[in-house]
């Protein structure tokens, strides 16, 4: 009976070695030894040791030919190794520690301007946090002006504070994560947004706001780029990304309502930012303790292994999907290593043997770091996914930031105008939810076009409508609309570029997109200030036209390069 020929591909450092698996006759499914495994080579974690063969549970025995259940069984050996409840407890612990921190950071961010989750992702904290950041501003910003009796370019300073943070974070968050894995650095960015804070409640002279604010948006873009880095490798992205982004969305719109409420209780405003330096505590903790900070990415490519199942036909699997995310100890993490595994065909499962010395290895190592960076900064595919994200996150924030000041100064409406923030926020959370199944239906490219176009018009009906009620509901629906575009981006990036370069492309254009949602608001009330708050809409339209343009430039993803 024809043996099956099984071919596997994975990413992950553990599983590099080739395979091999032969059964003298069709009725045993036995895994038999490990034969001739390639060598592995890993740019900064050394391979763990390979499982001999006798350790291994044996195989279920098949009835004679069984050849369907032969390739399940097979295929589920392979491809899920398995793991105790308490492994499966920490992936999803370290993906909802993610999705929170995005809300806080959403929650936070949004104070200062202008106004999910996966089975096993941490990252989810991380993106709630950063919702409650960015919505924050919005509903603040006529209270800050009121006290410290300033224009709305002066209070617009806070947006060039915050992005002299989120530059620098562009420039070492990539390299943090390579040199102290991204166990630390997502915690790391998380205790600098609540130092930066710390200085916020007192209310200080008005100069130490824009400093507050680039010490919160290092941190802030930090744990984002990690968060999405993180989330991006992991088997479903697409999903994935849609949930962490929707927790983001959800933090962003919970934080209108609590500081309208708050600001317009009679409060000192400051004293809000006491709220989001305690989610921002939680936050780190949380982050720490998920993903004990001593997580790192493992981007080693894909090798395969092939394995004989008898009585079954020749079948293909590629088990790996994006970068798998491997944890190793801290030691590890930071002593890098390029290995060989040089074992003899007897001694099935022998150690593998270092045959660099360590300076050479690290020597090599750090070449082999910066060559991926600068590999990383020329793709095409990157940058253009950067500018576009920078105008994207630029327009996501810059509505809902000054849409409030839009409709009291232009609209007639009361302090209550906040809560039209909180729709829009909303409006970009669910949009990131239920509209997930419709982009990989009709196409991620696709679905783009269509929802930044339908957006753009909806921009000139609140731009040339003068009603209140009608452009709220179409704020709203702007939200829903533009919610998908980040995490669509994001995925079609993965699968456009080779995946050794996936963490520093997501790092950078994620850094480029919070470099964004500090300098467009910034451009608004600096023309705002010049003309009036009704230049939102003229602002709008010229961004999303100008992300028609490069979305057009961006390579479509069935031009994967592996």
């Amino acid at each position: 009976m024809a043996g099956l020929s099984v071919h596997v591909r994975s990413g992950s450092s553990s599983t590099c070695p080739s395979l091999e698996m032969s059964s003298a006759r069709p009725s045993e499914t036995a895994l038999p030894p490990l034969v001739k495994p390639q060598p592995a080579f890993v740019g900064s974690l050394p391979s763990p040791p390979l499982t001999p063969a006798a350790s291994r549970p044996p195989s279920p025995t098949l009835a004679g030919g069984d050849a369907g259940l032969a390739r399940t069984v097979m295929a589920t050996q392979l491809l899920d190794p398995g793991k105790t409840s308490s492994e499966k407890w920490d992936l999803r612990l370290k993906e909802l520690s993610c999705h929170i921190s995005l809300v806080s950071y959403a929650l936070v961010h949004s104070v200062g301007r202008g106004s999910s989750p996966a089975d096993d992702s941490p990252g989810g904290t991380a993106t709630v946090v950063a919702g409650w950041a960015d919505a924050s501003s919005g509903p603040l910003i006529p209270y800050i002006q009121a006290h410290y009796k300033i224009s709305y370019t002066v209070v617009s300073m806070m947006f060039v504070g915050q992005m002299v943070g989120f530059v620098a974070a562009g420039l070492m968050s990539s390299w943090l994560s390579t040199r102290f894995g991204l166990g630390k650095v997502i915690a790391l960015g998380a205790a600098v947004q609540a130092l930066g804070l710390v200085f916020l409640i007192p209310a200080l002279p008005f100069g130490a706001n824009p400093v507050a604010y680039a010490v919160s948006g290092f941190g802030m873009a930090v744990q984002d780029a990690q968060a999405n880095v993180y989330v991006a490798t992991l088997p479903n992205a697409e999903r994935k990304l849609s949930w962490l982004h929707a927790a983001y969305g959800f933090g962003a719109a919970v934080c209108p309502l609590a500081a309208t409420a708050f600001a317009s209780s009679g409060i000192l405003f400051a004293r809000f930012y006491a709220i989001s330096l305690g989610l921002a505590l939680c936050n780190t903790a949380l982050l720490a303790y998920s993903f004990r900070l001593n997580y790192v990415v493992d981007s080693s490519d894909p090798v395969e292994r092939t394995v004989d199942v008898p009585g079954a036909p020749p079948i293909t699997f590629d088990g790996a999907e994006g970068i798998e995310l491997a944890e190793r100890r801290d030691s590890m993490a930071t002593g890098s290593a390029l290995e060989k595994a040089d074992l003899d065909d007897e001694e099935v499962g022998a150690q593998p043997t270092l045959n660099l010395n360590t300076k050479y290895r690290q020597r090599t190592n750090k070449a082999i770091q910066r060559s991926v960076l600068l590999q990383a900064l020329t793709q095409r595919a990157s940058l253009i996914s950067s500018i576009f994200l920078l105008l994207y996150v630029g327009a996501e924030v810059s509505m809902g930031g000054w849409v409030v000041t839009f409709l009291i100064e232009n609209r007639d409406a009361g302090a209550d105008a906040g809560y039209v923030a909180t729709g829009f926020w909303f409006g970009l959370a669910l949009g990131r939810l239920i509209l997930a199944p419709l982009n990989t239906r009709i196409g991620e490219k696709r679905a783009l076009y269509c929802y930044l176009s339908i957006a753009m018009a909806l921009e000139f009906v609140i731009w040339f409508r003068d009603d209140l009620i009608s452009n709220a509901v179409v704020v709203s629906l702007v939200g829903l609309l533009i919610g998908p575009v980040y995490p669509v981006t994001i995925s079609v990036l993965t699968k456009v570029i080779p995946r050794r370069l996936h963490a520093p492309s997501i790092a950078f254009a994620a850094a480029a997109g919070q470099i964004g949602s500090a300098a467009c608001p910034f451009i608004t009330g600096a023309l705002a200030q010049k003309y009036s708050p009704a230049v939102l809409q003229p602002v709008e339209v010229t961004l999303m036209a100008s992300m028609l343009v490069l979305w057009y430039l961006v390579p479509s993803p069935e031009r994967k390069r592996d």
